[in-house]
């Protein structure tokens, strides 16, 4: 009998993971919402007047947007290499410090030059706390525990969204026209300072592995290790740091199919929730106001992404309706259904990913590319098109339905893959690797005993 299988061993687990939970989640959820109101508060200074004090006309609001992408599409993957070697504990909060400072400079820019310059490296110092997130989480806890907690993480976009609003208001609300301050520049500096305070603050809490853990009694770290190394069909993972830059999960990685649909994906997710992100305070004006343990992925990926795109559809129809009410709740209904897409599809990925090199990989290549889904959005919802923005709507509603097609592609693929696994038909494949040693054949995800999320 498994000694995991008895009462007993089940409620120290819980017990466990209860622990971990209250030690990592509220933290790390902490991190990202940090994170995602200091790259999107540029949509609410943007309504205290940052275009006219800066002069900006035509594009160029939309591009000082984009940019924030190009840097942070073009660092994601070097910054989570950088993390695979650098702990945790220092990485993390190290970015922080640097994209907090870069936050509080933007307060001071006087042009447009200088605008795209701070977004620039906002996006660079940014690009590794996600994948990071993502990383840290592989370390404490078992794939199918990971999903719930990335989702409850993630979902600090969307209190950033629904808090960033008060937030603006509150801060502005401190500012008058003799203030030394504009209110956009108070946003920018406020939040730029918290993100460093908290950071400091990480260097102290952040815990990098269960086993080093000192707030875990000794009987803990031990269980919170051997869960670890149970993971899979009783397959033992050596710790991920142990694992060297090995070319063959390098390889692996890089000509996996599952990694570029999920990328294209993550894309279609992407550019629907950084335009709503982004331009929300614009659309919203333009009505009229003044301001588990479950395997299963890809069918409520499916599902959300059709909720949002069901909102898109109601809005367009509401075009030439004459009530804000129902615009109002097509925004809502497109917030519901697309904010979950884009952390189950990280987690899809990342579950379907072994070992932990090939999937710090995977998981990074797949989140820039679904962060060009922030360059395509900073260009779709143009000025001359307020108050409906129905190119906008129509474009992220396209983005939307892709996503949904090939989640099914990959949803129908994998099932077939786990049943040709049952049947010990498909296993890794070593050709073109000499000297390959056991041990990482059955490390891989395309051994026969990996079973594929769906």
């Amino acid at each position: 009998m498994d000694p995991f299988d008895t009462n007993e061993m089940k409620e120290k687990e819980n017990r466990l993971l209860r622990k971990i939970d209250f030690k990592i989640v509220p933290f790390m959820l902490l991190l990202y919402l940090l994170s995602f109101l200091d790259r999107v508060n540029i949509g609410n200074a943007k309504l205290a007047h940052l275009e006219r004090d800066l002069g900006l006309v035509g594009s160029e609001f939309n591009w000082s947007l984009s940019i924030f992408f190009i840097g942070y599409v073009v660092f994601e993957i070097p910054s989570n290499l950088v993390l695979y070697k650098v702990r945790p504990s220092i990485w993390l909060p190290t970015i922080m410090i640097a994209w907090g400072i870069t936050m509080s400079l933007m307060a001071f820019v006087k042009s447009y030059a200088e605008l795209l310059i701070t977004r620039f490296f906002l996006g660079v110092f940014e690009a590794g706390l996600v994948p990071g997130i993502v990383y840290y989480i592989t370390l404490w806890y078992r794939r199918y525990d990971q999903s719930f907690r990335m989702g409850v993480i993630l979902s600090g976009s969307s209190i950033a969204g629904a808090f960033s609003g008060l937030l603006t208001y509150a801060i502005v609300s401190l500012t008058n026209d003799d203030s030394p301050l504009k209110g956009w520049q108070l946003i920018f500096l406020i939040d730029g300072l918290v993100t460093v305070i908290v950071a400091i603050i990480a260097y102290f809490y952040i815990a990098d592995y269960p086993e080093e853990a000192k707030w875990l009694r000794k009987e803990e770290r031990s269980l919170a290790v051997l869960r670890l190394k149970r993971d899979i069909d009783g397959i033992e993972y050596k710790k991920a740091r142990e694992h060297s830059f090995d070319k063959v999960y390098i390889v692996e990685c890089l000509t996996d199919w599952k990694v570029y649909i999920s990328m294209l994906i993550l894309l279609g997710i992407n550019t629907s929730v950084y335009s709503f992100a982004f331009y929300i305070p614009s659309i919203v004006n333009g009505f009229g106001f003044d301001e588990g343990k479950m395997s299963l992925r890809g069918p409520f990926i499916m599902s959300f992404a059709s909720i949002a795109t069901v909102g898109y559809i109601v809005i367009l129809y509401s075009i030439n309706m004459n009530s804000m009410i129902v615009k109002y709740i097509a925004t809502c209904i497109i917030a519901i259904g697309a904010s979950p897409c884009g952390v189950l599809t990280i987690i899809w990925l990342s579950n379907n990913l072994s070992p932990p090199l090939k999937c710090n990989i995977g998981v990074a290549m797949m989140i820039s590319c679904g962060n060009c889904g922030g360059i395509i959005a900073a260009q779709i919802y143009r000025s001359v098109d307020y108050p409906n923005y129905e190119r906008g709507h129509i474009i992220a509603s396209c983005f939307l339905l892709a996503a949904i097609c090939l989640c099914a592609i990959q949803y129908g693929t994998l099932i077939r893959l786990n049943e040709l696994k049952e049947e010990k038909k498909l296993s890794i494949k070593t050709s073109g690797y000499k000297g390959i040693e056991e041990d990482k054949k059955i490390l891989s995800d395309r051994h026969y005993k990996f079973e594929y999320s769906l």
